[in-house]
């Protein structure tokens, strides 16, 4: 699926690529994670036994499923020392051909990585993909520095696109297909709740520390053919997702706890 060439032509990527739109919205969410990720990550710092004000080369950051290097161009300038990680071969050359970036082409729980290598990791739309999120939460939790940040962005099956997609498909007795195709990609396995995924990341040994919440990204969508009712629709949902505050994505930053305290429920 990941190297096929519709996967790779398609609306997701077109703002992803050398010269990407800085006021784009995928961008500006990558901008406030780095200023969050800032803020949080000093007290790691602090708890691995080194200075409270480490200098920015000081802090590692690996961006698992990194694809065309979008995030890791813009950590890069917010001063983090990184890696990413790849599964896609085309997507790992044009992040390292074009942006210069160190990328492991292959499946993240194989990645040739040491124990506590980095104070944080991202996963921008890849927890959904993969095949086993405890595992993959677990590897995180190995590859991280003691009080290191992961930091989690996925979709929100309890938004509202969500639930009126759900309604519109069993009120239409399925007839109504194209509004459920747009929300339920193919190559997604799981979505999660933001109370199933606290209680993965909990599990998994982490505490989250920051929520965030986010639209979703339009204009990717209506780039698809589509109806005008749905593309009508679609902009009125959205609306009333922000005020009902049930926004389509949904990210946690969460830190890393110390194994000998005991998890407690957020």
């Amino acid at each position: 699926m990941y190297e096929d060439e519709r996967y790779h032509e398609s609306v997701y990527f077109e703002n992803a690529r050398a010269g990407y739109d800085a006021d784009a919205p995928e961008v500006r969410i990558y901008r406030r994670a780095l200023s969050d990720l800032a803020e949080l990550a000093p007290s790691a710092q602090a708890q691995a036994g080194a200075p409270t004000t480490p200098s920015a080369r000081d802090r590692r950051l690996l961006d698992v499923g990194c694809a065309t290097g979008v995030f890791l161009d813009l950590a890069r300038t917010a001063g983090w020392d990184l890696r990413g990680v790849e599964l896609s071969a085309r997507h790992a050359g044009y992040a390292r051909d074009t942006f210069a970036l160190d990328v492991w082409h292959g499946d993240f729980l194989a990645a040739p990585f040491a124990p506590a290598s980095f104070d944080a990791i991202t996963m921008w739309d890849f927890l959904e993909h993969v095949l086993d999120p405890r595992a993959v939460v677990a590897q995180a939790r190995r590859l991280l520095a003691p009080g290191g940040l992961l930091l989690v962005f996925t979709i929100d099956s309890t938004s509202l696109f969500n639930r009126l997609g759900d309604v519109l498909q069993t009120v239409s007795g399925g007839r109504v297909a194209r509004p459920v195709e747009l929300l339920y990609d193919a190559r997604h396995n799981y979505y999660f709740t933001a109370a199933s995924l606290g209680r993965l990341l909990e599990d998994g040994g982490f505490r989250v520390e920051r929520w965030r919440t986010d639209r979703a990204y339009l204009g990717r969508w209506l780039a698809e053919p589509a109806p005008w009712y749905l593309v009508a629709g679609g902009y009125v949902v959205d609306t009333l997702s922000l005020l009902l505050r049930l926004q389509y994505r949904r990210t946690a930053i969460c830190r890393i706890i110390d194994p000998r305290q005991p998890v407690s429920s957020q």
